[in-house]
């Protein structure tokens, strides 16, 4: 049933039919002995906030680290969160000791912008290593006559866990446009599309991989219109919201999708608490960047984000002095300005 559209649209047709194939899978990976010996003065085990259910963290979280616990001999414990804001909020709390989280929500925390902040500068992380981005994915179902961000004026608009970017982004991202929804609700990925599909919500917007699992689960299920932004839009939003960009989300990137949507995205950066070991955070980072195109193949379709987009433009966020030395170590150039607290 997809609707064929040519060149990029503000909306496409996803369709159920060609949802129905396969699911992510993680990679073999080798169960050989760690690369390095766990240094004695290093913790046996580190706790990982992946998020919730239906997101990728719980997908890119476990594939990291399987790597990292084989490069240090660290054991991980993955702890299920909100989402982007909840994984710094659980790291400032040392709940957990390492993450994930979006450029444009650690840049809310590193200046304290966002109300969820409660004011406070959060800077008890650093970033380790870049990801990859993600996008906003606005979905609606297809026999209801949204076809446009103009037409989310009035909606009610499930935005995934609380504690997502999406639940942080989105409402300061409309109202640069003037579109004051009449509600955001947060909750599960998978129990919102249900929600959505029983008309409990008018549509669904969440920030993640392209595709969000969840929206791979709904598209099994039922069609639904995949709702974009024109270019001047993400101007706006941009503006709005410091780490977002604009991205486009290819034709038959989501199941069945029947053209290519104009949205925007931020990129996503590992983390963790500022005052692990330097040595253990090296073997961490390590760990990721040598087997990027593992990672990638467990994130299909995105594109992991190269260093110079972490480490370039007017991002603020610290490195850790770990990741700067195994940065450094591949030959990267890291600016000054991202080593000093």
């Amino acid at each position: 049933m997809a609707r064929i559209v040519k060149g990029r649209s503000l909306v496409a047709v996803i369709s159920r039919r060609a949802a129905l194939g396969g699911l992510l899978t993680l990679p073999a990976l080798s169960r050989a002995r760690a690369t390095a010996l766990r240094d004695p003065s290093w913790p046996s085990a580190l706790v990982m906030g992946t998020g919730q259910p239906g997101g990728d963290y719980t997908i890119f979280g476990p594939a990291w680290g399987t790597l990292a616990t084989q490069a240090s001999g660290v054991s991980m414990v993955y702890q299920a969160s909100g989402g982007a804001t909840s994984d710094i909020l659980l790291i400032e709390q040392n709940a957990a000791q390492l993450g994930m989280t979006t450029l444009s929500i650690a840049s809310q925390a590193w200046s304290g912008s966002a109300s969820w902040t409660g004011g406070a500068n959060l800077r008890g992380f650093r970033a380790l290593f870049p990801m990859y981005v993600s996008t906003v994915q606005i979905i609606a179902p297809h026999n209801k006559a949204l076809i446009r961000a103009a037409d989310l004026q009035g909606a009610v608009i499930g935005v995934g866990p609380q504690g997502s970017s999406a639940a942080s982004i989105l409402p300061r991202a409309l109202a640069a446009l003037g579109i004051v929804p009449a509600g955001f609700r947060a909750g599960g990925y998978i129990e919102q599309i249900n929600q959505m599909s029983a008309g409990d919500l008018t549509a669904c917007a969440f920030v993640g991989a392209t595709p969000v699992p969840a929206i791979v689960s709904a598209a099994r299920l039922a069609g639904f219109n995949l709702i974009g932004f024109n270019d001047q839009q993400a101007a706006l939003m941009i503006k709005a919201v410091p780490g977002l960009m604009a991205a486009i989300i290819p034709q038959n990137s989501l199941p069945g999708q029947s053209a290519a949507v104009a949205t925007i995205g931020t990129g996503n950066i590992a983390i963790g608490r500022a005052d692990l070991p330097a040595g253990l955070v090296s073997a961490l980072t390590l760990a990721a960047m040598k087997h990027r195109a593992a990672l990638d193949r467990v994130i299909p379709g995105n594109g992991l984000i190269q260093p110079a987009q972490l480490l370039e433009g007017d991002s603020q966020i610290m490195l850790h002095e770990g990741a700067v030395q195994a940065l450094q170590s591949l030959g990267i150039t890291v600016p000054d300005r991202l080593t000093k607290s």
